[in-house]
Formats: structure tokens, sequence, C-alpha cells
């Protein structure tokens, strides 16, 4: 018994369609592709912006805030010296009063 031959001619065949539909799909996939990465370059650039942002609002809160205490620290300057200024009045007010002995 004597195999058959093998056919040394192969023809290949592909329809237009099915060439069509594997351009197309592979379109899609490289154009989704294209799409996704701008999104993330552009949310990228966002949260860079949103960063930078931040890191100002943070420089100009830290300033308002040594502002602030430094009003605060005059304020409390100027109430003990007006603290001061009235025991003195009144310590003197009681002694015209002769409720209280002058301090030597």
């Amino acid at each position: 018994m004597e195999g058959k031959a093998i056919n040394d001619h192969l023809n290949l065949t592909i329809s237009v369609s099915f060439l069509v539909k594997v351009v197309a799909m592979v379109g899609l996939v490289v154009g989704g592709w294209y799409q996704i990465q701008m999104g993330m370059s552009d949310m990228e650039r966002t949260v860079q912006d949103l960063h930078t942002e931040v890191t100002i609002l943070n420089t100009k809160m830290a300033d308002m805030e040594k502002e602030h205490l430094e009003e605060l620290e005059t304020h409390v300057e100027l109430k003990e010296e007006q603290l001061q200024h009235l025991e003195e009045e009144n310590r003197s007010l009681l002694q015209r009063l002769g409720l209280k002995k002058p301090s030597s």
C-alpha cells in the first residue's frame, strides 16, 4: 500500500471581508489604546496642576497662620500691659482710700 503523496502546492485564500474585519479590529484596538493614553496624560497633567495649587495654598495658609499668630502675640502683649497698668492704678486707688498699705 502506497500512501497518498503530499501536495506541494498550498493554496491560501483569504476573503476580502475577513481582511477588512481584521484591519477594522486592529484599528479599533489601536484607537482605543491611543485614547486611553491621551486620557491618562490629561489626568497626569491635572493631578500635577492640582498638586502645584495645593502646595501654593499650603504656603499661603502657613503665611496667614504666622501673621495671625504674630497679631495674637501683639494683642496679648497689649492686654498684659493694660492689665499691669490697671493693677497699678487699682493699687494706687486702694492706697488712697487707705485700704492697702504702700509697698516698700
